[in-house]
C-alpha cells in the first residue's frame, strides 16, 4: 500500500497521542530520559510549525503578504492568525541553547510524528515545481488554497494537543527532581500562543477539508509486481500520470498512443462487466453502464484508426497498457461472464474493488485529455493535405 498525505498526518496524530499517554502514565525513569523527551517535544513543535508554513506558503512566494497580514491588527482571517501563531513560537533556526537535544538513538513516538509530518509536506511538494509549475495530474488540487486551508484544521488540532502536553511533561520532570527554574525555562507560559492556535483551528475549520488532498500519494509511480491486484492498481495510476502528461505544454500528438488508451478503456469496462456476470455480447434494450461505456471506447478506437499517426506509440504507455490487459484477463476472464465472481470472500471483494478502481482511472484519463479533441482535429487537417 502506498501511503497518502492523509495516512501520514493521521499516523502522526496517533504518535502524538501515544507520546502524551506515555509521559502521563510512565513519567521518566531518570534525568536523561526527561531531557531526551523535552528535546523530542521541541522537535515535534518545530515540525508542526514547518508543516503549517508549508501549507500556507509552499513556494515561499507569499511571505511578504503574510507578514503584512499578521502586522495588521484589524485582520482576524486564517492567514493573519496562523502567521501570528507561527511567530509566537520564536525563530525556527535559532533553538535556545538551554533546550536539550534528544540523543540520536532516542526512540519516542514524538520523533516518529515529526518525521511523518515532514514526509507529508515532502509528499505534497513532489506534485509542484519550485516555481509553482504542475508536475502531476493532482497538482492543481494540491495547490488549491482551499484544500490547504482545510488541511490546516487538522494540523492546528495536533498543534493544540501538543502545546497542551507541556503541563504533563513539566509535572513528570518535577518527579525526577529537575529544578523549577529549569522546567519553567523549558516550558514558558504559552497561553497567548495556545489562544492563537485555537483561533487558527476555528478559522481553518471553516474551510471544510475535502477528501481529495488526504488521498494524494507521492508523485512517484513504481510498479510492484507479484500480486495481480496490486500490480494492476500501480499500472493504472502510472497510466493516469502518463496520460496527464499527454495534455501538457508539449503534448504527444501520436494517435497510436490515444488508440492504446481508448482500447484500454474498452478492455477495463468489458472485464469489469464480466466480473459481475453481465452479458457483454448481448443486445438488450437497456444495456448496463459498463457495457455502454465499453462500446463508446470501442467506437473511439475505430474512429482513431482513420487518422494518420505521425508519431510512434509512447513505449511506457504501451507497456503498461499491455500489462494491464494481461492482468485483467487473469483476474476477470470474459469467457466466464455468465457466472461472474460469486464467492463472497475478501479476495473477491478486493478484485471487484480493483476493477472498479481501474474503471475510475480510465474515466479520469478520458476527462483529463481534452487535448484529444484537438489532436483528432489536427490529424483531420493532416489527412486532408
Amino acid at each position: 500500500m502506498i501511503a497518502t498525505y492523509g495516512d501520514l498526518v493521521g499516523a502522526a496524530g496517533v504518535d502524538i497521542h501515544t507520546g502524551l499517554l506515555r509521559v502521563m502514565r510512565r513519567g521518566f525513569v531518570d534525568h536523561k530520559q526527561a531531557e531526551n523527551t523535552v528535546g523530542a517535544y521541541d522537535d515535534l513543535i518545530a515540525a508542526l510549525r514547518s508543516h503549517t508554513w508549508a501549507l500556507l506558503d509552499p513556494h515561499r512566494l507569499r511571505t511578504a503578504d503574510l507578514a503584512n497580514a499578521a502586522a495588521n491588527d484589524q485582520r482576524d482571517d486564517l492567514d493573519a492568525v496562523a502567521v501570528r501563531a507561527f511567530r509566537a513560537f520564536g525563530p525556527l533556526n535559532e533553538r535556545p541553547t538551554w533546550l536539550p537535544y534528544p540523543d540520536v538513538d532516542f526512540d519516542h513516538p514524538w520523533r516518529d510524528a515529526a518525521d511523518k509530518l515532514g514526509a507529508a509536506a515532502d509528499l505534497l511538494a513532489t506534485h509542484l515545481a519550485p516555481d509553482g509549475r504542475e508536475l502531476s495530474e493532482q497538482a492543481a488540487m494540491v495547490a488549491d488554497p482551499h484544500q490547504r486551508r482545510g488541511a490546516l484544521a487538522f494540523i492546528a488540532q495536533l498543534t493544540s494537543l501538543t502545546l497542551g502536553a507541556d503541563s504533563a511533561i513539566g509535572a513528570a520532570c518535577r518527579h525526577r527532581d529537575i529544578p523549577w527554574q529549569t522546567v519553567h525555562r523549558w516550558f514558558p507560559d504559552r497561553a497567548g500562543t495556545k489562544a492563537l492556535v485555537h483561533r487558527m483551528h476555528e478559522l481553518a475549520g471553516q474551510h471544510q477539508e475535502r477528501p481529495g488532498l488526504r488521498d494524494v500519494a507521492v508523485n512517484i509511480h513504481p510498479v510492484r509486481e507479484g500480486d495481480p491486484l496490486v500490480e494492476l492498481g500501480d499500472r493504472m495510476l502510472r497510466l493516469r500520470h502518463a496520460a496527464w502528461g499527454l495534455a501538457g505544454e508539449n503534448p504527444d500528438y501520436s494517435v497510436v498512443t490515444l488508440h492504446d488508451l481508448a482500447g484500454l478503456g474498452m478492455t477495463v469496462n468489458l472485464h469489469t462487466a464480466a466480473a459481475h456476470g453481465i452479458d457483454v455480447a448481448g443486445h438488450t434494450p437497456a444495456p448496463h453502464r459498463l457495457v455502454t461505456t465499453a462500446r463508446a471506447f470501442q467506437e473511439l478506437t475505430a474512429d482513431l484508426r482513420e487518422y494518420v499517426a505521425p508519431g510512434p506509440p509512447d513505449p511506457v504507455i504501451r507497456t503498461d497498457v499491455l500489462a494491464a490487459c494481461r492482468l485483467l484477463a487473469q483476474l476477470a476472464p470474459t469467457d466466464r461472464s455468465a457466472h461472474g465472481l460469486q464467492v463472497p470472500d475478501v479476495r473477491t471483494r478486493d478484485t471487484l474493488s480493483a476493477l472498479h478502481g481501474a474503471c475510475d482511472v480510465v474515466g479520469q484519463i478520458a476527462r483529463m485529455n481534452r487535448v484529444g479533441e484537438g489532436v483528432v482535429a489536427g490529424h483531420r487537417r493532416h489527412r486532408g493535405r
